[in-house]
C-alpha cells in the first residue's frame, strides 16, 4: 500500500475533531474512526485523484494500475467493507447515520467497477484519461510555485510509461468503438502535451526557471510524446484488429451501477416508463410553446429556426459571459439561492484533451486551499471539421441554448454548487457526491431559472430549455437502448436526433458517449427527483405551519451534499 505521508490539514482537523467529540456509543466511535481512516487511504491510493481533489502530497506520482495493483486495491476495498458491515447504521446519529450509507455504496460502486464493469480491462480511454488528467492538473491551476509544479510534471512525464505499459498488458475484450474513440482522443492528449502544456507554462513564467530545469522538461515532453505515439500505433495496429468486445452492460449490472453510484433502486421497466412519460410531456410542452411562435409551423420547424440562429464561433464566449451576468442578477433579485461568494469563473475554450463534450465546468477539488479558480469551458469548433460539421456543432450554442448552458455550468449550476462545497459537513460526502445531485442540480437549475423569469416570457427561451431537457431524456433513452435493448450506436443516434431535435453529427457523438458513460441519465433523473423533492418539502414545511422558501430549500439541499434519496430523508423526515 502506498505510504500515507503528510495528510492535508483538512483531514487532520477531521480526525482531531473526533477526539474532541462528546462521549458517544461504541459503534459511533467505530464508524468515526473507520471513516477517518478510509478517507486518508482513499485519497492516498490514487495520486492523480489526490491532485484533482486538492491534496498535493503525491503530485509527482501515478496510480498503480497493473493487474496485480488492481487486485490489491480490490482486496483492500473488500476489507474496508468487511470492517463497515458489523456497524449497524441504525445505531448511528447525526451525519454518521447518512455517511454510513454513503461509505457503503461508495465502496460497493468501486468494487463493481473493478470486478464487473472492468473499464481497466476493456476501455483504452481508462488509461489515457489518467495520463491526461495527471498532466493537466499540474498546469491548470497554480496551486504551488511553478518550479515545484514543473518538477512534479517532469517526474510524471518521465514515468508515464507505467500507465501505457499497464494498458498494453491489461486490455482485452475491448469493443471496437472504444478502440476507435481512444485512438482519436489520444491525439488530443498529444496536442495538449506538445502545444497547450508548453503554452500554459510559458504564460505562467516558464522562461524565468533555470535553463537546466527547462531542458529537462523539454526532454521529458519529447520522450513522453514518443511513448504516447507508440501507444497510439499499438491501439491502431494491434488492439483494433482484435477489438471484438461488447460494451453493453445488461439489465442486472446496469441496475447495480445505478444503485451504488446514485442510490436509486429502479428496475429497468420502471426506468423506461418514467423516461417515456417525461419525453411525451416535454414534447407536448414543446408543441404548445412552438405554437406561440408560429402556429402554422410544426414544432420541428420552429425548433430548427431557433437552433439555426447562433453566435459566430468567436462570439460564443462573450455571449456566454453576458448570460452569466444576467443569471446572477436574477438570483439576487428574486432571492433564489444564497451566493456564498461574489466571484465568477474564468470562461475559456475547452482544452484540447477535454473536448468530448460541448461545455463543462472545471472546478478546484474540495480540499484545494490555494488555487481555487474555476473555469467555464466551452468547446468551440474544431478546425479539422468540415463546414457542415462546424455549423452543426454551433447549433448547440444557439442563443437560448447558450443561455441554458451558462445557467447549468455557472449560475446557479455547477459553479454555485462548488461554492457550497466548504459547507458540506463531512469529507466522505465530498469524495462520493453522485451525478444525480451534481448534474441533476445543474439541469434542474435550467428549468427552475426559466420558471423564475430568466429570459422573460419568450417562447424561444422556454423552447431552448425544453430542448436541453429532451437532450437529457434522449441520453436516458439511448443508454437503455444501447445497454439493455441492444440497439446499434447508429440506430440509437437516429432515435436521439428525433427525440431531442438534434442534428445528426452531435447526436452521434452524444450516443457514442452513452456506450462508455451508461448512467448519463443522471442529468434528467436528478432534475426529476429534485423537482419532486422540492414539492414534497414544500408540503412538509406548510404542514408544520411554516412558509415555504425556495432559497431555503436550495441552500439546505446544497449544504447537505447527500445523494437525493438520503437528502429526502434528511430534509423531510428530519432524522
Amino acid at each position: 500500500m502506498r505510504q500515507l505521508r503528510s495528510i492535508p490539514l483538512a483531514l487532520v482537523l477531521f480526525s482531531l475533531s473526533l477526539s474532541c467529540a462528546p462521549k458517544v456509543n461504541e459503534e459511533q466511535q467505530a464508524f468515526d474512526s473507520l471513516a477517518s481512516r478510509f478517507v486518508s487511504w482513499y485519497i492516498a491510493d490514487d495520486p492523480v485523484r489526490a491532485t484533482g481533489l486538492g491534496v498535493h502530497d503525491w503530485d509527482e506520482q501515478w496510480p498503480e494500475v497493473t493487474a496485480g495493483d488492481i487486485e490489491r486495491r480490490r482486496v483492500e476495498l473488500t476489507g474496508w467493507l468487511d470492517e463497515l458491515t458489523p456497524i449497524a447504521r441504525e445505531s448511528l446519529e447525526g451525519d454518521a447515520y447518512f455517511d454510513h450509507r454513503v461509505l457503503e455504496y461508495g465502496i460497493r460502486a468501486d468494487l463493481l467497477e473493478w470486478e464487473e464493469v472492468r473499464s481497466w480491462r476493456r476501455n483504452p480511454s481508462f488509461y489515457n484519461r489518467i495520463a491526461a488528467r495527471g498532466l493537466s492538473a499540474l498546469v491548470d491551476r497554480e496551486f504551488a510555485p511553478l518550479d515545484r509544479r514543473v518538477d512534479s510534471l517532469i517526474r510524471r512525464l518521465e514515468t508515464i510509461d507505467m500507465i501505457y505499459a499497464a494498458a498494453e498488458a491489461n486490455l482485452d475484450d475491448v469493443p471496437r468503438l472504444w478502440a476507435d474513440l481512444s485512438a482519436r482522443s489520444i491525439r488530443g492528449t498529444m496536442t495538449f502535451l506538445e502545444r497547450d502544456l508548453p503554452a500554459a507554462l510559458e504564460a505562467q513564467g516558464l522562461a524565468e526557471l533555470p535553463q537546466e530545469q527547462r531542458d529537462r522538461l523539454a526532454t521529458a515532453i519529447a520522450a513522453a510524446s514518443e511513448r504516447i505515439e507508440q501507444h497510439r500505433s499499438w491501439l491502431v495496429d494491434e488492439l483494433t484488429p482484435r477489438a471484438t468486445g461488447d460494451f453493453r452492460l445488461g439489465a442486472e449490472l446496469y441496475r447495480k451501477k445505478l444503485l451504488y453510484e446514485e442510490h436509486f433502486d429502479f428496475d429497468i421497466e420502471t426506468l423506461k416508463q418514467m423516461n417515456d412519460e417525461a419525453i411525451r410531456n416535454y414534447r407536448e410542452w414543446v408543441a404548445r410553446e412552438a405554437a406561440r411562435v408560429d402556429e402554422n409551423e410544426s414544432a420541428e420547424q420552429v425548433m430548427d429556426r431557433i437552433t439555426s440562429s447562433f453566435p459566430a464561433n468567436d462570439q460564443v464566449i462573450p455571449t456566454a459571459r453576458r448570460y452569466v451576468d444576467d443569471a446572477k442578477r436574477l438570483i439576487l433579485e428574486k432571492e433564489i439561492v444564497t451566493l456564498p461568494a461574489d466571484t465568477l469563473p474564468v470562461i475559456r475554450p475547452t482544452p484540447e484533451f477535454a473536448r468530448s463534450g460541448f461545455a463543462s465546468m472545471s472546478t478546484p477539488g474540495p480540499f484545494e486551499t490555494v488555487a481555487t479558480e474555476a473555469y467555464y469551458n466551452i468547446t468551440l469548433v474544431d478546425e479539422s471539421w468540415d463546414e457542415r460539421q462546424q455549423a452543426e456543432h454551433l447549433t448547440y450554442f444557439n442563443y437560448p441554448g447558450l443561455l441554458g448552458i451558462s445557467v447549468h455550468e455557472v449560475m446557479p449550476g455547477h459553479y454555485v454548487q462548488l461554492l457550497y462545497q466548504q459547507q458540506v459537513p463531512t469529507d466522505l460526502r465530498k469524495l462520493f457526491m453522485p451525478g444525480t445531485l451534481v448534474e441533476g442540480w445543474a439541469h434542474y437549475a435550467e428549468q427552475m431559472m426559466v420558471d423564475e423569469g430568466l429570459g422573460g416570457d419568450v417562447p424561444s427561451v422556454r423552447l431552448g430549455q425544453l430542448r436541453r431537457a429532451l437532450q437529457r431524456h434522449a441520453r436516458w433513452q439511448a443508454a437503455l437502448a444501447l445497454h439493455i435493448d441492444g440497439l446499434s450506436t447508429l440506430d440509437a443516434a437516429i432515435q436521439f436526433a428525433e427525440t431531442a431535435y438534434f442534428a445528426d453529427f452531435p447526436a452521434l457523438r452524444e450516443t457514442q458517449r452513452g456506450s462508455y458513460d451508461p448512467t448519463y441519465l443522471v442529468y434528467a433523473l436528478g432534475r426529476m427527483e429534485i423537482l419532486r423533492l422540492r414539492e414534497d418539502y414544500r408540503a412538509a414545511v406548510e404542514a408544520r405551519g411554516e412558509s415555504f422558501s425556495l432559497r431555503r430549500f436550495h441552500d439546505e439541499l446544497l449544504r447537505l451534499g447527500l445523494p437525493l434519496p438520503l437528502a429526502r430523508e434528511a430534509l423531510i423526515d428530519r432524522r
